[in-house]
């Protein structure tokens, strides 16, 4: 089993009163930027969790140096600058993958297929180091306090995150149906240049959902939520990633159904998706094999429930068994009566005839 805290709730204030903007931008200076080595793991080739959202204050302090630095003219310093920026981008895996995309649209567009062939792997390897698209498969959450845990199951169309219900625990949103999606593509992109444009076909493949190109243009690239000590003790972490997306809400019996805009949070192994105009948040943990099986048993018992056919079509299914029963038998009795030795005896019996 897996342990929740309580669907509905606020898990993460997001009105810090000690938030710390900036403060961590300070000696942005390449020379020093190089001395920060905890920002490079060991394990992988990028950085992640709290050392990501340092390195990108990192970086936008050293975007506001450059931009002094040109206004002054200072020549010199704008090529050190440069070059300490792309240095330490190269281990943010967002800022790989959306350059690398980039590169093999261009590589593709100039014909070069071997080109585009190997910035397609870099991108590719860089998406792998992303936490966001490692969401694929089955999850298990809260929906309300009365509703029990219900399963989803994610997936991904291009950079879109899609999760659709496997169980219908609730009567508004039914097994089948989407509950939410998050765009996740690149947040370095601030336009929908070629390779964007590629997941703004993806949105418009998906046209069923109402999500356009003019949508992925205008999404909003949201700041990390900064935890207080005591909830980033308990989650080992204290900055949380966050992307803007949409959740689906229904009355009930799955009437007047729409989308509103909701939020994905990563914590760790888990995450939660919070529908932000309704103020309604259900977090997500993997489900045990025991738990899957659990819910797919009551979802069966559900759906055998609500079916008006269920009897008749549980008679059907006994008087199927008991004639495969009797056919059974039939074969056993076919089976002796064709041995040679059976029957004579049975035909040898006194009083068979009579």
């Amino acid at each position: 089993m897996v342990s929740f805290t309580s669907a509905g709730g606020n898990f993460f204030d997001d009105s810090n009163p000690q938030r710390r903007d900036g403060n961590d931008s300070k000696d942005s200076s390449p020379k020093k930027q190089n001395e920060k080595k905890h920002y490079v793991k060991s394990s992988s080739k990028f950085v992640s969790g709290d050392d990501l959202h340092r390195l990108r204050h990192q970086v936008l302090a050293m975007r506001l140096e450059l931009q002094e630095a040109r206004q002054n003219g200072e020549t010199e310093r704008v090529s050190e600058l440069e070059r300490g920026i792309m240095k330490t981008q190269q281990v943010d895996a967002e800022f790989a993958y959306t350059v690398s995309i980039e590169r093999e649209e261009l590589a593709r567009q100039s014909g070069n297929v071997l080109e585009a062939k190997r910035f397609h792997d870099q991108a590719m390897a860089a998406r792998a180091a992303l936490p966001q698209f490692q969401l694929e498969g089955l999850w298990v959450g809260k929906y309300g306090e009365d509703q029990g845990y219900e399963m989803i199951n994610v997936t991904y169309h291009g950079d879109i995150l899609l999760a659709h219900k496997v169980t219908s625990g609730t009567r508004h949103v039914p097994r089948g149906a989407e509950t939410f999606r998050v765009n996740l593509s690149p947040q370095f992109a601030t336009k929908p240049s070629s390779p964007e444009n590629r997941n703004a076909k993806n949105h418009d493949r998906y046209n069923g959902n109402k999500i356009s190109g003019q949508q992925q243009e205008d999404r909003e690239v949201l700041s990390p939520i900064e935890l207080g000590d005591s909830a980033a003790k308990q989650w080992g972490c204290k900055y949380l990633q966050r992307f803007a997306g949409q959740g689906q809400v229904a009355s009930e019996g799955y009437e007047d159904s729409q989308w509103m805009e909701g939020q994905l949070i990563l914590v760790n192994e888990y995450f939660s998706f919070a529908w932000l105009p309704i103020g309604h948040q259900v977090f997500f943990g993997r489900p045990t094999p025991e738990l899957i099986l659990k819910l797919m048993k009551e979802e069966n018992q559900r759906k055998t429930a609500s079916d008006p056919l269920s009897p008749a079509r549980t008679f059907l299914e006994k008087c199927w068994e008991e004639t495969e029963h009797i056919e059974d038998d039939m074969d056993i009795n076919v089976g002796q009566k064709s041995n040679p030795s059976s029957a004579s005896l049975y035909f040898n019996e006194e009083g068979s005839f009579e």
